[in-house]
């Protein structure tokens, strides 16, 4: 004798919505939001529940219906405090911090040479290598950053003359394969920021700040 399907014990119900998207992430198995797996986790152990789509605002009464409540909910409804989401704090707390980092990025008395090229701060790298960044900043083995930390006793290139970063991309006669054209002081600014926009221009000051490294001993006059 064949078995027959036991009859459900409740009766189907159906769920419409007009948000499709829910629905297709409802019905993407790979998801991995909390919320979705619970909902898949409910529909697998309760199939007299269906969920439907309908389209929005063309005259069905249930829809209507449920708009007009939604409307009336945010009116008229009696206010009670829910969690506040984590990207909400994020954005309350990044607005505040970034004024606040500005405003000493502004009115500091250090980093002037980088504040002149980026005077507006982000959260975005602005895409500078360390070699770049050694050169803009003025912090590396030059004989004007040895010596305002007391690490040399005169700023002198062994050439002669001061010996920071613009001296040697244009002047210095160890690094004559890599000069760039000496910008009047005007265009200083321009000139610095057109180096950091061109790759071949970037290219040659990388291979410049590699050869001050690797040759210091050589540009760097001794202190005796």
């Amino acid at each position: 004798m064949a078995n027959e399907t036991a009859p459900s014990l409740h009766r189907p119900i159906k769920i419409w919505t007009d948000s499709l998207s829910n629905l297709m992430a409802i019905l993407n198995p790979k998801s991995h939001h909390s919320v979705v797996r619970e909902i898949q986790t409910l529909l697998l152990s309760h199939k007299h529940i269906h969920l439907r789509w309908l389209k929005a605002h063309v005259g069905y009464l249930g829809n209507e219906c449920a708009d007009q409540l939604a409307k009336e909910a945010i009116t008229k409804g009696d206010p009670f405090l829910l969690p506040k989401p984590l990207p909400y704090l994020k954005s309350e707390i990044k607005s505040p911090a970034l004024s606040i980092w500005q405003d000493n990025w502004d009115n500091g008395e250090t980093g002037r040479s980088t504040h002149d090229i980026v005077p507006r701060l982000s959260n975005k790298p602005v895409g500078w290598n360390r070699e770049e960044i050694m050169f803009v900043t003025g912090h590396g083995p030059y004989p004007s950053n040895l010596h305002r930390f007391n690490l040399r006793t005169h700023d002198n290139c062994s050439c002669g003359e001061k010996g920071d970063p613009m001296h040697y991309a244009t002047k210095c006669r160890f690094t004559l394969s890599w000069h760039f054209q000496t910008p009047t002081v005007s265009l200083k600014l321009q000139w610095l920021k057109n180096i950091l926009t061109n790759n071949l221009s970037r290219t040659r000051l990388r291979l410049l700040m590699r050869f001050i490294c690797d040759e210091n001993n050589l540009i760097v006059e001794d202190n005796n």
